[in-house]
């Protein structure tokens, strides 16, 4: 299994206001994924996260998902270069 997978995600949608990124960062502290996630400007919710792949997967499926009053129109991932965190976090 490779712990070599860095991904840019943007969600898009009611995202911001509803608990998005305490959601992305109790799934991600949950599965062992590194990164961070951010509000942008344009309304959308950015995270840039790595880990292994079975990891990263379950995290995108759940991000996908997203909490309970969040409603997601539109996901977009990017794959990135390996990029290495010390842990997820809130970036304001």
């Amino acid at each position: 299994m490779a712990c070599k997978k860095t991904l840019r995600i943007r969600v898009f949608g009611r995202v911001q206001g509803v608990g998005f990124r305490y959601f992305a960062l109790h799934t991600a502290t949950s599965l062992g994924v590194t990164g961070f996630v951010r509000n942008e400007p344009d309304g959308s919710v950015e995270i840039l996260c790595s880990g292994c792949d079975e990891e990263i997967d379950a995290f995108v499926e759940r991000i996908d998902r997203g909490p309970s009053y969040a409603s997601i129109t539109r996901t977009e991932i990017e794959g990135l270069p390996f990029k290495s965190f010390k842990s997820f976090e809130i970036r304001y």
